[in-house]
């Protein structure tokens, strides 16, 4: 797996598009671009293949400083080339290019580990993660660490946050070793105003001298903590209100997302295998009898939460996982 090295933005990349995207791309690919502030901006871009908004940002930058120098120099890692062509999250034969930034053996995690000492040398100023969701959820920005700087990034993408330690072996916790670091959670791909959004911090964020010391004020965030990770057996089928499965899930569960679900709500109508369904925490210990309880043939809430990230999409579910369970991150 070899990393590319490029200085400046590829002057075909402004007729690309993500489907021949290999035209412009030999593989994952690190851009360099020199701006007025030297300690460079750091942005991950389509480390998920099917996200695309990460694409349409990285066109914009390259539009407008192709020819100009930006406010800030850029390291801009662009990331699963084939998975991106192929429309997929990432190809079956490899791994998630946002599960490979924890060390251990292999390619992938090599060439992660190339591009985290490349950025650490450089001193890079901050780093931006750009992704999509699958499901219905409002724009949201991520965070690794609870300092100052890291809640100012996600305070200026959105006023909804998402304090995460699993996965563990993201770009971004990878990244908020050494710097402020967020990611960004932009819609679904193809969301205009997601795409908007991320290139106005992208812009923000280079004209930063400095960020704040303090944490952003309590009405710019709405801060949540994520408690545990909602996990479907790879053995078990499943499915949304209708077909029989082992376990069917309640219909519409998508529409629950950043919303409050209280203890009782109903979250499967069928659960035919106890295995079913899990959630685990950052540990990997096992929490679902303190989330889920079995009730009339069907699964339902012990204690008020948070869902998140919740997909109907059945390739994400299982690549990946359901939801996340979150509780508000206190004052």
């Amino acid at each position: 797996m070899m990393l590319h090295r490029m200085n400046g933005f590829p002057a075909a990349l402004a007729d690309a598009q993500l489907e021949t995207i290999a035209r412009v791309f030999a593989g994952p690919t690190l851009i360099s671009v020199k701006g007025e502030e030297t300690d460079p901006l750091f942005l991950s871009v389509l480390l998920h293949g099917n996200e695309t908004s990460s694409f349409y940002v990285l066109k914009a930058l390259a539009e407008r400083y192709r020819a100009a120098r930006p406010p800030r120099s850029l390291l801009i890692f662009v990331g699963n080339i084939r998975a991106a062509e192929a429309g997929r999250r990432f190809m079956d034969d490899e791994p998630d290019f946002n599960r490979i930034w924890r060390g251990g053996d292999g390619a992938h995690a090599a060439m992660a580990a190339e591009v985290t000492a490349i950025a650490r040398d450089a001193g890079i100023f901050a780093s931006i993660d750009i992704h999509n969701n699958t499901g219905d959820n409002p724009h949201y920005g991520c965070v690794n660490s609870l300092r100052a700087a890291d809640l100012h990034l996600a305070s200026m993408f959105a006023r909804v946050g998402v304090f995460y330690v699993i996965p563990n072996s993201t770009q971004s916790i990878a990244f908020s070793q050494f710097c402020p670091a967020v990611t960004l959670e932009c819609g679904k791909s193809g969301d205009r105003e997601g795409v908007a959004k991320a290139i106005s911090l992208v812009e923000e964020t280079m004209r930063l001298k400095e960020f704040p010391a303090h944490p952003p004020p309590l009405d710019a965030l709405q801060l949540y903590e994520t408690v545990g990770r909602v996990v479907v057996n790879p053995a078990r089928s499943f499915s949304f209100g209708g077909a029989e499965a082992d376990l069917i899930l309640a219909a519409g569960l998508e529409k629950m997302n950043f919303k409050d679900a209280a203890a009782g709500f109903v979250w499967a109508r069928r659960l035919a295998k106890k295995d079913a369904i899990s959630v685990v925490n950052e540990h990997g210990d096992d929490l679902t009898g303190e989330f889920f309880e079995a009730a009339n043939g069907g699964l339902v809430l012990r204690r008020p939460v948070t869902p998140a990230m919740i997909s109907d999409n059945e390739r994400a579910i299982r690549q990946d996982c359901l939801c996340y369970l979150m509780t508000p991150v206190a004052a």
